[in-house]
């Protein structure tokens, strides 16, 4: 055979232009793919959910893990808290003679409100918390938080360190400015005229 043969041999052939059948197992093989596919999309139909992922089965599921409002809340308070706990302390203790404690404080568990005029405007001279005197200044926040706020970190600290009283709601916060500025006060408050417009129980 010429070398020329040879070469012709060894080349492919050139590609041509038509149709060629796809081989009938391949058909097969695609058709009952694409029969399960449909099938178990049908069966599992909402575990596909976008906002669902292994190993929870429903969105329904998902949800009853998701903390609640009240939890949020006081997730939000604790957080707020670091502006306060210079004073009052990590665990709410206060600092002896100085900054009254948290942590079982009668002004705390008591009326909301009264609290909350007090961390609105502020607290000055000598109160007693607890049976014993404190003389300082506590520094207002009403002019730069939310009713929002002001209710997370009042619920914060009517839950932490072994208080067990309510949840303080952002319209009581509101009733408080309210009854506040009715009241003709402004600035911080004393103790007696705290009384006066926020009677301790």
């Amino acid at each position: 055979m010429s070398e020329k043969a040879k070469l012709n041999v060894s080349e492919h052939a050139e590609p041509a232009a038509g149709n060629t059948q796809m081989p009938v197992s391949v058909m097969v093989v695609l058709t009952l793919l694409g029969y399960i596919g449909c099938y178990k999309v049908d069966n599992l139909n909402a575990n596909f959910a976008s906002n669902v992922h292994a190993p929870f089965g429903s969105p329904e599921e998902v949800a009853s893990l998701a903390p609640s409002e009240e939890e949020l809340v006081f997730s939000q308070g604790k957080q707020l808290y670091a502006n306060c706990q210079g004073c009052h302390q990590p665990n709410g203790g206060g600092t002896p003679g100085t900054f009254p404690p948290l942590a079982g404080s009668e002004w705390v568990l008591g009326d909301p409100q009264r609290i909350a005029a007090v961390v609105l405007n502020g607290l000055g001279g000598e109160v007693v918390v607890s049976g014993k005197t404190y003389n300082n200044q506590m520094t207002p926040v009403g002019e730069t938080w939310t009713d929002e706020q002001v209710a997370a970190v009042l619920t914060f600290i009517r839950k932490e360190w072994g208080n067990n009283a309510g949840r303080v709601l952002p319209e009581e916060i509101a009733q408080t400015r309210a009854k506040t500025a009715e009241s003709g006060h402004s600035g911080p408050w004393t103790q007696e005229t705290l009384n006066t417009t926020f009677p301790a129980e």
